[in-house]
């Protein structure tokens, strides 16, 4: 495991749950709005300090009695060659897990459910999957596989009986009309809309073209449709 970050408490990241986070290294995808590129661009990446999967168990053994799960998120945590190990420890200590991912690897994600390693998971659909391309960074010629491979993510979950939701940032050039788009895939009690922001002293992985809705306006749209929002 290469973990570049550890946050000991968050009331956010895990719903319902008071968590720890966890903040894996490396990704498959280059989605322009992301503001993690240490996680993700390998130049980058390279430079980084990783801490100690044994150190991060050690931390979340002396909150167990406060905290209640743990977040995995990244950069995209199934790229990790040990990441059922991990979270078999993590599960060992009494906690819930929950795991932040692109979908892009349904075999990873059906092994951690066959094994019971996982009580929650965020899929995040980038774009109407028509679109996928121009939002998730990858060439033209591997969009349709990497559709294929999301939308199996989508069916395991589904009928997977564990909780989970679906999720899309809505970053600069996607519109309404893709989010409607998007509904017609999802389920819309799942699905959660996101306003783009960028942390301070973050900087992006690309350069994102147009402009984000607002956040009153996610909110009158996630009404108007049946869905849910965070902004």
């Amino acid at each position: 495991m290469r973990i570049a970050r550890f946050l000991g408490l968050s009331l956010i990241d895990y719903p319902g749950r008071v968590a720890a986070v966890v903040w894996t290294v490396g990704c498959n995808l280059r989605c322009p709005f992301c503001y993690n590129p240490e996680l993700v661009l390998p130049e980058l990446s390279a430079r980084l300090e990783t801490i100690p999967p044994d150190w991060v168990l050690r931390e979340l053994g002396e909150r167990a009695g406060f905290i209640e799960g743990l977040a995995v998120t990244g950069g995209e945590p199934t790229l990790q060659g040990d990441l059922a190990d991990f979270l078999w420890e993590v599960k060992s200590l009494g906690l819930g897990v929950k795991l932040d991912t692109n979908g892009t690897r349904p075999e990873v994600l059906e092994g951690l459910l066959s094994d019971d390693l996982l009580d929650y998971v965020a899929l995040d659909i980038k774009a109407p999957f028509r679109r996928y391309h121009e939002l998730s960074g990858i060439p033209d010629d591997e969009a349709e596989a990497v559709v294929g491979r999301v939308r199996r993510s989508l069916e395991i979950l589904e009928g997977s009986g564990i909780e989970y939701e679906v999720r899309t940032t809505l970053a600069p050039g996607l519109t309404e009309g893709d989010v409607r788009e998007i509904l017609g895939e999802v389920p819309a009690e799942r699905y959660y809309l996101q306003r783009f922001i960028v942390p301070r002293e973050k900087g992006l992985v690309g350069v994102p073209r147009g402009e984000a809705l607002p956040a009153e306006r996610i909110r009158e749209l996630a009404e108007e449709l049946g869905c849910r929002y965070r902004i």
